[in-house]
């Protein structure tokens, strides 16, 4: 049946006196699609004698944006920059971690990339929501009210972003292709690019279809944003998947956090023993006379598990001995961690070699040795 037949059968079932939910559910049970319905039931309430818009009574007839729908507009642009924002971070850091750079230095390595990661899940899992339903809502009031013209500002801030995508992706493109006759790419470096490309290219694609659909009031079929809907919604759903598998589970980031405080506590209490041992000259024999002495009181903050709360173990294992033109003892610090470390990974905050950061899951003991000083 061609579109004037189905119009003509709908404006005599409009005469037959049935409702406009009625000729959809009539049509729609034998196959009609609800676009097909619809430009039906519009050509055929044209035949009806309905006037048509033109020029010069739209701008009568056509009814300004309200604050709600202002409001609603900026709330999503803010939305789009936390969304791209983690989409671009949650990817990046799985790059970084997946194709780890050996020049690449951070200061907290795993906990970084990992805190990273989870924030951006964060950020997805409350703005992408947020972001469909506030865009929905906009395109719904438009469908429902062809008169709705929007405000200057929404306006003027899809175009603003548009500019922006177009400047980012052509920025993108130049960096790829020099980086490229430079003979310098990288898997890591093209990923990254790739990642910026997508994501800049979806949005002005979006946008773009957008202004021709709300601005220009061009007849694009609603299957088109769907399509871009669910194609964003499935990168997004692969981002988090992968982003658990790289950073790790909530459990296993709590338990890299706790390991992270006892290496972090075991380096400051082995500089306490070395320094308390170099003033009195001898190794103290518990950790309990650290609290004898004012100047090491502080050290004892430091002696307990952050999540057991019991103490780390402490041995004396050579007093004193004799090594080259010098005397030294030995001390031995335990505590038990709950993951392993990765040999890649940075060493500590400071970005220093210390033993107390690179230990097994389970008991992991260290012994250091310390330079007797004679009390003068």
């Amino acid at each position: 049946m061609s579109p004037q037949a189905l119009a003509e059968y709908a404006l005599g079932r409009i005469r037959a006196g049935v409702t406009k939910a009625g000729l959809r559910e009539e049509l729609a049970s034998v196959g009609w699609t609800e676009e097909e319905i619809e430009t039906a039931y519009r050509a055929a309430v044209v035949l009806l004698g309905a006037p048509l818009p033109t020029v010069g009574n739209r701008a009568t007839l056509s009814r300004q944006a309200g604050t709600v729908d202002v409001v609603i507009n900026f709330f999503s642009f803010i939305l789009l920059g936390i969304v791209a924002t983690a989409l671009g971070t949650l990817f990046f850091q799985i790059i970084n971690v997946t194709f780890p750079d050996a020049l690449d230095v951070s200061y907290y390595g795993a906990n970084e990339a990992s805190g990273a990661i989870h924030y951006a899940i964060a950020a997805l899992l409350i703005g992408f929501p947020l972001y469909f339903f506030a865009m929905k809502l906009w395109f719904r009031k438009f469908r429902e009210d062809e008169g709705r013209v929007e405000s200057k500002l929404s306006k003027w801030l899809t175009y603003l972003v548009l500019l922006v995508t177009a400047v980012t992706m052509v920025g993108d493109l130049i960096a790829i292709v020099f980086t490229l006759l430079q003979g310098e790419i990288t898997a890591r470096f093209f990923l990254k690019a790739i990642t910026i490309l997508v994501i800049a290219g979806g949005i002005f694609g979006f946008y773009f279809l957008e202004r021709r659909k709300i601005q220009y009031q061009r007849d694009i079929p609603q299957r088109v944003f769907q399509y871009f809907g669910r194609g964003v919604t499935l990168l997004v759903l692969m981002g988090i998947a992968l982003g658990f598998v790289v950073g790790g589970s909530p459990e296993m980031a709590r338990n890299r956090s706790f390991d992270q405080t006892r290496a972090n506590h075991l380096n400051t209490l082995s500089d306490c023993i070395s320094q308390y041992t170099q003033s009195l000259g001898a190794l103290p024999s518990t950790l309990a006379e650290l609290r004898q002495s004012s100047q090491y009181s502080y050290c004892t903050g430091y002696t307990k598990d952050p999540e057991t709360n019991e103490a780390y173990e402490y041995r004396v294992v050579t007093p004193s001995k004799v090594q080259g033109t010098t005397r030294v003892g030995e001390f031995e610090l335990c505590a038990t961690f709950a993951l392993s470390t990765d040999e890649t990974s940075p060493n500590n905050m400071y970005g220093e070699s210390a033993v107390w950061y690179d230990y097994v899951a389970g008991r992991s003991c260290d012994t250091v040795s310390v330079t007797l000083v004679p009390v003068k």
